[in-house]
């Protein structure tokens, strides 16, 4: 029934995806006087590509064929996935998010996201933000309350279905990059 619901919706465009994305591995903070221009090491970027080439996957599935809007950390390494993503993921729109820093309001950053789709965003259907922990455990705790905050791993892709029009969310499943299988089997 629940998913029967959730199709409708979709049918709508009252539903959204919406893909919270943690930046691939880093260079450690002792190699950089700044947390904010860490890049990505050789290994996040081959995490990022991994996650990149699933998410590619997972919009053909659902018969997208890109992201809408991608929401994007100023700090070097979410940049820098971004880019990674953007190679593999066709983007229509792309724009730095000064406010999903790993310290950023979730609650916030909800309301604010919630509140473009509701009134300037209304044709984006596929969104996605690239950012960092904890702030994207957080951001899948603010958007459907009934998860716990996830450990969300280097790369990881948390997908949550929006219903904009009642300012809720609904977790699906987590995927890291290095297990292609979804950490927590989809909600039904």
């Amino acid at each position: 029934m629940m998913v029967a619901l959730i199709r409708s919706l979709e049918a709508e465009n009252v539903i959204k995806k919406l893909y919270i994305i943690r930046h691939g591995d880093a260079l450690p903070a002792q190699a950089m006087r700044a947390d904010s221009i860490r890049p990505l090491s050789e290994c996040g970027e081959i995490e990022v590509a991994a996650s990149a080439k699933w998410l590619q996957q997972r919009l053909i599935e659902q018969g997208a064929q890109q992201i809408d809007w991608l929401l994007v950390s100023p700090y070097v390494r979410a940049r820098q996935t971004a880019a990674v993503l953007s190679s593999y993921v066709k983007v229509a729109k792309q724009q730095q998010y000064d406010d999903i820093t790993p310290d950023g309001n979730a609650a916030q950053v909800m309301d604010w996201l919630l509140a473009q789709l509701s009134t300037q965003q209304q044709d984006v259907e596929h969104v996605a933000v690239v950012s960092h922990m904890p702030l994207v455990s957080y951001l899948v705790a603010a958007f459907d309350p009934a998860t716990q905050p996830l450990l969300f791993p280097t790369a990881g892709i948390a997908e949550l279905s929006l219903d904009v029009e009642h300012w809720a969310g609904h977790f699906i499943q987590l995927v890291s990059p290095l297990e292609p299988e979804s950490l927590r089997e989809p909600n039904h």
